[in-house]
């Protein structure tokens, strides 16, 4: 099974609402799976409600090339109209049915009957196995914890099988460990449907871990879109808890244990192996996502030696760049973060030969 998202058709949206003091003038296009990344108060759920159909804006919204509204012509498709599945944060599940039943309520959405048994090996077989659903198939909402009652929205949400899925929050409330596993169910179900999302987080290392695409919003603006890797890395949230982070993200598969050495192989995309902290639960040949802040990578002008640091990667500096008092060095895909100071000292320029390095403790196990 695989964990990669599905890729979808272009979301394009030019939207205005107003709500009391606050407006949202958000303009974009992205191609799923996507996210829209903010602080708190920046719009993230009036925006996701307004391309739902959920709160009325005024403007023009298209999906694949099919206009859902254009209120400059007089175009407003309804909610149900725009076959678009919204996983809300509260999950909110009919509290009368067991998880088999609001799961089945979401195939009668998507064309199917919901009195007839599941066909095993089905959409709904799938769904299940992926999100580890069997075991609660016979219970009731009030018996769910707030993340199982999050995974059967969510596989009620892809077995209405919209054209693309709005996710609010996925992780919200959960720790460390069960927001990665949280994320990993929704990269897995996504797959299995295939069907493009659209994530809204403040979450850096959520946007991170889910989005090829992502949206950047600030006080109900777009401040910056594009392909992940390149908006993240190179500005991280405007503002807030994240405010001025660059983070180094890398995709890959689990290759090996070792621990008694301590560490996890992970193979990666773009090549090379890192190994982070050993962690058994990371099952071999799974896909997972790891992230690095800039701040945590080291640089050398000669091949390092003596290091705790387990991972070094050769790359000719590709750009220097200037931001906020601080210097970060481009380097065969990856970046760091060094004072002006570092940067003088140690003579860099673009085209000269460096060595990055990082400690396994600074990877963080984003998604896996």
């Amino acid at each position: 099974m695989s964990a990669t998202p599905a890729s979808g058709e272009a979301l394009s949206f030019d939207l205005r609402l107003a709500a009391g003091a606050f407006e949202l003038r958000a303009a974009a296009a992205v191609e799923g799976p996507a996210a829209v990344l903010g602080p708190s108060g920046a719009g993230k759920t009036t925006l996701l409600h307004a391309i739902a159909g959920l709160r009325r804006a005024e403007g023009t919204l298209t999906l694949g090339g099919a206009v859902l509204q254009d209120t400059g012509r007089g175009i407003y498709l309804p909610p149900e109209r725009r076959r678009l599945g919204l996983v809300p944060q509260a999950g909110l599940l009919f509290p009368h049915l067991s998880v088999r039943r609001n799961l089945l309520f979401g195939r009668r959405r998507g064309g199917g009957r919901p009195e007839l048994p599941e066909p095993a090996g089905d959409d709904f077989a799938a769904l299940v196995e992926a999100l580890e659903l069997a075991p609660l198939l016979d219970r009731y909402p009030r018996g769910l914890s707030g993340g199982e009652a999050r995974r059967v929205a969510l596989g009620r949400a892809l077995l209405s099988r919209p054209r693309l899925l709005l996710l609010d929050e996925p992780t919200e409330g959960l720790d460390a460990e069960r927001s990665r596993r949280a994320l990993a169910h929704v990269a897995r179900a996504a797959a299995v449907a295939a069907t493009p999302f659209l994530v809204v987080t403040h979450e850096l290392d959520e946007a991170l871990a889910l989005a090829r695409e992502v949206v950047l919003l600030e006080e109900g603006r777009v401040v910056a879109a594009g392909p992940a890797g390149e908006v993240l890395t190179r500005r991280g949230l405007p503002r807030g808890p994240h405010a001025g982070r660059h983070a180094n993200v890398a995709r890959g598969v689990v290759a090996r244990h070792d621990p008694e050495s301590g560490v996890t192989a992970v193979e990666l995309e773009r090549g090379g192996t890192v190994l982070v902290p050993h962690d058994a639960a990371l099952a071999a040949g799974a896909p997972v996502v790891l992230a690095v802040d800039a701040e945590e990578v080291i640089v050398s002008v000669a091949e390092p030696a003596g290091l705790s640091a387990r991972n070094v990667v050769a790359a000719a500096v590709d750009a220097l760049e200037e931001e906020a008092g601080s210097i970060y060095v481009r380097a065969g895909g990856w970046v760091a973060r060094l004072t002006p100071a570092a940067a003088r000292e140690l003579g860099l320029a673009p085209g000269r030969r460096v060595w990055m390095a990082v400690k396994s403790h600074s990877w963080r196990v984003v998604l896996g």
